[in-house]
Parts: C-alpha cells; sequence; structure tokens
C-alpha cells in the first residue's frame, strides 16, 4: 500500500504534494498573522490577489483557503446589501469566522511543528555525519560516543546490535574482499554501511548504505536508524560490491536544503558542469575518483510504457549491453563531456527527483578512473 501524507484533514499522495502543502501552510500562516483577513477591503484584497495570482497557492490546502476567503467577500457584500435594505431580526451567529480561524490555527501549528521537526533532524543528522566523519579519518582513534541527545547507540537498539553482528552480506557471505581500515568502526555502527560520497563545493559528503531486502526504510531515516526526512542515501539493492556491478546507482531526496541530493541540481547549470568534473566515491573495499560523463534529466516510466528505464542498467554483460545504455543516456542528457565511456568502464550514476516535469529525475552518470 502506497504511504500517504497528511497535514490536518488533508491526504497527499507524494511527498512533493506533501511539501506544497506546507509551503501553503506556511503562507497561509503569514497572511493571517499580518493582515485581518475579515476585514472587507482586506479580504476583497485578498481574492483580487489570489484570482490575479500575485498570490498563489499549490494544494489542496491554499484552494480550501481561497474558498475560504471567496465565502468571506460574499459575506460582506451580502451585509453591505442588507445593510441598505429594511432593519432584519438578528441574525444568528456565524460560526463560519470560528471554522476558518480553527483551521487557521491548526494550520499554523502544523506549520510551526513541520519547521520544528525539519530544523532538528537536519541538526541530528549532521550531528550523525560529523560523527561518522570523525570515526573515517581516525579509524586508529577510539572515537568516544556522544550522549544519547545527539546519537545513536541507546536511540536505535536494531543498530547497536550489528556491532557484534559481524560486517555487511558481502563479508558474511565468505568473500575475499577486504574492507578498508578508515571504513571498519564505521561498518561496526551500522553493518548496512557500505561507502562514503564526496562532490566539491557541495553539502555531498555522505555515507551510503545498501540493503538488500529493497526496503525504503531509508528514504525517511538517517544512518543510525532516526526517522529523518531528509533519509540516506542508498544504493540500488541489486548492487554487486564484491564482484562490482557495472553500474553503481545511489538514490537521493533532492532537499530544499541542499542535504542529501539537493545540491545535484547545480550541476544543470553549465558553468558548473565544466568546473567540476570530478567526484570521489569510496565502496568499503575500494576507493575510487570518477569523471563525470553526462547530467541528464528522465522521469519514472510505468510497467506497460516501453521506454528506457536508466534506473535498471545494473549489469552489462556485453558489449551491446552498454553501448545501449550510453546512447539512451546521451539522448536524456543536458550535458556530456566528450571522452565517453566504454564497454569494461565502471560507472557510476547518482539519482533523485527533480520537478521539471510530473515523476521527474535528475541523474548523473560518471566512470570511474583507471589507474
Amino acid at each position: 500500500m502506497a504511504k500517504r501524507y497528511k497535514i490536518g484533514k488533508f491526504e497527499f499522495d507524494t511527498y512533493d504534494e506533501y511539501v506544497r502543502g506546507m509551503t501553503d501552510v506556511k503562507k497561509i500562516h503569514n497572511i493571517t498573522h499580518s493582515v485581518d483577513i475579515y476585514d472587507p477591503d482586506t479580504a476583497l484584497r485578498l481574492y483580487q490577489n489570489i484570482r490575479a495570482k500575485k498570490i498563489e497557492f499549490y494544494s489542496a490546502i491554499g484552494r480550501q483557503f481561497f474558498l475560504d476567503i471567496a465565502d468571506i467577500v460574499a459575506e460582506n457584500t451580502q451585509n453591505i446589501m442588507e445593510e441598505q435594505e429594511e432593519p432584519q431580526e438578528p441574525q444568528k451567529p456565524d460560526y463560519s469566522r470560528q471554522i476558518l480561524g480553527g483551521v487557521c490555527l491548526v494550520a499554523a501549528i502544523a506549520c510551526f511543528a513541520w519547521y520544528f521537526w525539519s530544523d532538528y533532524t537536519n541538526r541530528r543528522g549532521n550531528q550523525v555525519n560529523e560523527y561518522l566523519k570523525e570515526l573515517r579519518d581516525s579509524p586508529q582513534t577510539t572515537v568516544e560516543m556522544v550522549s544519547n541527545d545527539t546519537f545513536f547507540l541507546e536511540d536505535a537498539p536494531e543498530l547497536a546490535a550489528a556491532t557484534d553482528a559481524g560486517y555487511n552480506d558481502d563479508t558474511a557471505a565468505g568473500s575475499q574482499a577486504v574492507v578498508l581500515q578508515e571504513f571498519q568502526p564505521i561498518l561496526q555502527q551500522n553493518s548496512n554501511f557500505a561507502g562514503w560520497i564526496t562532490i566539491d563545493d557541495t553539502k555531498i559528503d555522505y555515507p551510503i548504505v545498501l540493503t538488500r531486502d529493497g526496503s525504503d526504510y531509508y528514504l525517511h531515516h538517517n544512518f543510525n536508524g532516526e526517522e529523518d526526512i531528509n533519509g540516506t542515501l542508498f544504493m540500488d539493492a541489486r548492487t554487486d560490491l564484491t564482484n562490482r556491478s557495472t553500474n553503481i546507482i545511489i538514490y537521493g531526496h533532492n532537499m530544499k536544503s541542499g542535504q542529501m541530493f539537493g545540491d545535484l541540481k547545480k550541476f544543470l547549470s553549465e558553468d558548473f558542469f565544466l568546473s567540476h568534473n570530478r567526484l570521489e566515491f569510496d565502496t568499503i573495499y575500494e576507493k575510487g575518483v570518477y569523471e563525470i560523463y553526462a547530467v541528464c534529466l528522465a522521469e519514472v516510466h510505468y510497467r506497460n510504457e516501453k521506454t528506457y528505464r536508466y534506473y535498471n542498467f545494473i549489469q552489462a554483460d556485453t558489449q551491446e549491453e552498454f553501448d545501449a545504455f550510453i546512447q539512451n543516456v546521451e539522448q536524456l542528457s543536458v550535458f556530456t563531456r566528450e571522452e565517453v565511456p566504454v564497454f569494461g568502464d565502471e560507472l557510476l550514476t547518482l539519482s533523485t527527483c527533480n520537478n521539471y516535469t510530473e515523476d521527474g529525475r535528475l541523474f548523473i552518470v560518471a566512470r570511474k578512473l583507471r589507474d
């Protein structure tokens, strides 16, 4: 069953719709706390500005607010007409204002809760990341575990148990691959740890996880297992690290804050693309420097659509399979470099959402530089 997102009585099918709803909540809060929406002149100006798209809303919450403003304008117009007529019996109290006020109050509370939670999880996730960097950069040093308020073993016992559970599936299977020394302390914290990625002049400097069940757990949890709107960067579950897959795909959220893969959109600028041609990507078994070959835009396709799906390219056993992928990358590309990857190259694909179209995706393809 697909996950649904709720804001008060409103439900949303996708995370992007949910974010647009929260944007409208904040805008409504700012309006209702800066002007008296029940003042006839103010309500009329608001109505006209929304109709003229000088004030824009992007969700059902915003549309409902517009309808409420329209009701206020209509009510004020009716009152003016009645004042010009003979006096009437006192009218019953109008509860619509109370209802609208309640809606606005709930929206304001939801807005504050959202931004508090967003800020909290950002800080929490950054603390986790800094701790892991310290472990990575000082593998010979015992790093003191920070308190329960800022880190995780006490908060996530299922991850703490991984300390005694050994390394991930690749090593447990008896592979001869040896985990890099600098990554051993991190792997002991979370057996799903699979690598690290760094891109200069972006916020991308993160650990990456790999799970075999294909679940979406790390879409909404940080490295230590806590709920986090930023999630964690994760590899495609089909990835083989010991017998290295032709293409490793890494997924991450496109956060407005730039967290996770939010800064990948910088590569849509040609100047940035031309001046940033490399990235560092290390698996737990080997280090790697990659040249960024292509920046591409695509969209998610459904089963009945006979179109190329870049996110299904994991392994190329033949020249033809590899070339087919590169040809499709070139067709979807915004920018490419002159040196085209060839069969035998090890590839890396970074994938995130992009709102250039519904279900849009931004992805970057890079090839590992040979020794």
